[in-house]
């Protein structure tokens, strides 16, 4: 009988890792640009900046992680390891449900962009149509392997980051000739704090498909996991505040706001008043929710993949492709249930629905990562980053800065979007009931 693979492939560079990571990352502000800029009014570049926080946050935290332990699972292998089985499960599952709202997103945003050269594809039921094609094309990439995945990640990478490029010097060009004219920013509590709802959690969280899916396959984890998260958090952070900044100083807030579906396309039609240039901006947009798509899967596999294996969940679902090496059981079941939510068409539900649970995960990551500095000391980390000591316990500075953020944002999303809350805990409700279920079925 022929002996079961059971490793994945190791054979991701950083540049690699950057493509992936950032596709991840700038694709949730990209999508939720227009709902953000509605909810903080003038003040976006200021929810834009702080929302950043929880970039780096829980980036930083991940550097170090994958630097002494690099292993698939991210997060959840982070909490599992120190918190236990239970809670382990809990941080796995939760950001499953974001992995999946992630491919429904990218899906559909792809869609909504393309709607800009050809407006009908943007009408129920043809999106829905054409957004589970879309996941059905990556599914078969991602089947076929985690290098052809990051390969085909870094090619549209590449036209996306000029398409937006070319959006960010014309524009500002534009707003330079003109003269610029600073805005009034009068602070205004109810736009801050409904801004923060969306941006500590839609605009960038996504960090995770390099420590959670990738650090397994890189080929130098140690070194390449933490100059990969550095470098998608800045360059996600200077695309984010450089987009938000160009549309206050152009007055083009109302056009993005009132725009949920396509902000960057509205904003390069504002700016632009060019037909062909602006429909080429909506198309590397588009491109890069695409990749997100691809992004999700790998997440949402990679997640599955471990959870199984360590016994958390049937291990059927372990299984890896005898030929490709990879998780193609988990590729498609999340494939085929990211279908599930873009039947109904729905963006919004899906927006306001996003990152809830990622939150709550990154709270558990905050706290795993005080008991990992403090019971593994031993490890090599080839980096670290400066904490304090309290009565012998030393806790890192992103935990203590960490666990004040995600506290504060879950608190806002329980008063503000409880109902969505509800969403996410339904989501755990019956993940629970499958691990109780597996544990038992273990047992007997």
């Amino acid at each position: 009988m022929r002996e079961r693979i059971a490793w994945l492939k190791r054979d991701l560079s950083t540049l690699e890792l950057l493509a992936l990571g950032y596709s991840d990352v700038s694709s949730t502000y990209y999508f939720t640009l227009g709902i953000v800029a509605l909810n903080s009014g003038p003040l976006l570049p200021v929810t834009m900046l702080l929302g950043s926080l929880s970039l780096w946050l829980v980036g930083l935290a991940y550097a170090e992680f994958g630097s002494a332990i690099p292993r698939t699972g991210g997060a959840y292998y982070y909490v599992h390891r120190e918190l236990g089985d239970t809670w382990g499960f809990i941080a796995g599952w939760l950001l499953s449900f974001d992995q999946i709202l992630m491919i429904a997103y990218g899906a559909l945003g792809t869609i909504n962009y393309l709607s800009a050269i050809i407006p009908l594809v943007s009408r129920w039921p043809i999106n829905s149509v054409l957004s589970i094609l879309v996941i059905v094309m990556i599914m078969v990439i991602n089947i076929l392997g985690i290098k052809a995945s990051a390969r085909f990640n870094l090619t549209l990478l590449t036209i996306d980051l000029l398409g937006i490029m070319t959006l960010l010097v014309l524009g500002y060009y534009l707003v330079i000739s003109r003269g610029i004219t600073m805005p009034r920013l009068s602070f205004n509590y109810a736009y801050l704090i409904h801004g923060l709802t969306y941006s500590f959690r839609g605009g960038y969280t996504g960090i995770d498909v390099i420590a959670q899916s990738t650090g397994g396959e890189a080929m130098t984890p140690y070194i390449s996991v933490p100059r990969a998260i550095i470098s998608v958090s800045a360059l996600s952070t200077a695309v984010a505040l450089l987009i938000s900044l160009l549309t206050i100083l152009s007055g083009a807030l109302t056009a993005v706001s009132s725009n949920t579906g396509d902000p960057i396309g509205a904003l390069a039609r504002y700016l632009l008043n060019n037909t062909y240039l602006s429909a080429y901006i909506s198309i590397s947009i588009a491109i890069v929710l695409l990749i997100s798509v691809n992004a999700g899967i790998v997440d949402f596999s990679r997640s599955i993949y471990v959870m199984s294996e360590d016994g958390l969940l049937p291990g059927r679902l372990s299984s890896v492709h005898g030929r490709y090496r990879t998780p193609h059981l988990a590729i498609i079941i999340s494939s085929l249930v990211a279908m599930l939510f873009v039947i109904p068409g729905s963006v919004e539900l899906i927006a306001d629905s996003y990152a809830i649970a990622s939150t709550m995960v990154y709270l558990m990551t905050m706290i795993a990562l005080i008991i990992f500095r403090n019971k593994e000391p031993h490890l090599m980390r080839y980096f670290r980053i400066p904490g304090v000591v309290i009565r012998r316990l030393e806790i890192p500075i992103v935990s203590i800065i960490g666990i004040a953020i995600y506290t504060f944002s879950i608190i806002l999303i329980i008063i503000i979007k409880s109902i969505y809350v509800l969403v996410v805990l339904s989501w755990l409700s019956i993940g629970m009931l499958l691990y109780m279920l597996n544990r038992s079925s273990r047992r007997t």
